[in-house]
């Protein structure tokens, strides 16, 4: 019999060829379609902590004659003097047996949040999945002031939270914004920079206004959820808003407007004192 030659079962050149042009084809029609998954996945994460921080604070305030943490006193376990305050220090937290509030460490928005922890459970849901300043913001692992194992986060300050709080928003009026994505600015159609820039200076506390003027007023940045961003309102729903949503929102808010104090008006928009958010 006549030795029948071994077939090369290697590619040839071209052949290689195809295959490579094929998978980079595949890839280059199958990447945006991850991209876009992964950043919905990120958004419903988003509203899924938002939704969460809505139902305890509202718990808080059914356990609080109506009252949410920002409207009440420290010795009635609330943190009313931290509006208008912020705070970047990693120092531990310390709770005061007398007054039942807390001492060094959190501050500012931290410690509204910190107020209705026993609602809130865990930290982790005070940080968005999507948080642009990650390089300087980090996700706390526990609400407790003491380190108890080397992988743990404290929640100690500022840094720890995603989200601004309404520090006016109360259950008699359901619209009013409680909490929400933090990369909010006013100088343009998106805004390019954000109200405060973490660790800097910046204005971390601002009156968004009810009516606005020109091509500015608040919105969201075009670095976390593609120019939109979440928002807990004060009845315990989460609303996904764009530019315009934003801003019909806040003009239909039922805000009355309260003393500004150091709360500065977003640019183009009035109202001064309505609907202040306090960023972290």
């Amino acid at each position: 019999m006549k030795n029948m030659p071994k077939e090369n079962g290697a590619f040839t050149l071209t052949e290689l060829i195809v295959v490579i042009a094929i998978i980079v084809i595949l890839a280059a029609s199958l990447l945006p379609a991850l991209a876009r998954t992964r950043t919905q996945a990120q958004r419903i994460s988003c509203a899924n902590n938002l939704k969460q921080v809505g139902v305890g604070f509202r718990t808080f305030a059914n356990d609080n004659n109506g009252n949410m943490p920002m409207t009440l006193a420290p010795i009635l376990h609330g943190a009313a003097d931290q509006v208008g305050v912020r705070n970047v220090s990693n120092s531990q937290i310390v709770r005061n047996a007398t007054t039942g509030a807390y001492a060094a460490g959190s501050q500012g928005v931290s410690m509204i949040f910190l107020c209705a922890s026993n609602q809130l459970s865990t930290p982790k849901i005070l940080f968005c999945p999507a948080e642009y300043e990650s390089s300087v913001r980090q996700a706390a692992t526990t609400f407790s002031g003491v380190q108890s194992g080397s992988n743990q986060v404290l929640y100690t300050n500022d840094l720890n939270v995603s989200y601004f709080v309404g520090v006016d928003a109360q259950q008699t009026y359901p619209r009013m914004f409680l909490a929400g994505d933090h990369n909010l600015g006013d100088n343009g159609n998106p805004p390019t920079t954000a109200f405060g820039t973490a660790p800097g200076s910046g204005r971390f506390f601002v009156s968004l206004g009810t009516n606005f003027t020109g091509n500015l007023g608040p919105a969201f940045m075009d670095n976390m959820h593609s120019k939109q961003g979440n928002v807990a309102m004060a009845d315990g729903s989460v609303e996904w808003y764009s530019r315009s949503n934003l801003q019909n929102a806040l003009n239909s808010s039922g805000d009355r407007g309260h003393f500004a104090g150091n709360f500065v008006l977003a640019s183009g928009a009035t109202g001064t004192g309505c609907n202040r958010i306090q960023l972290p």
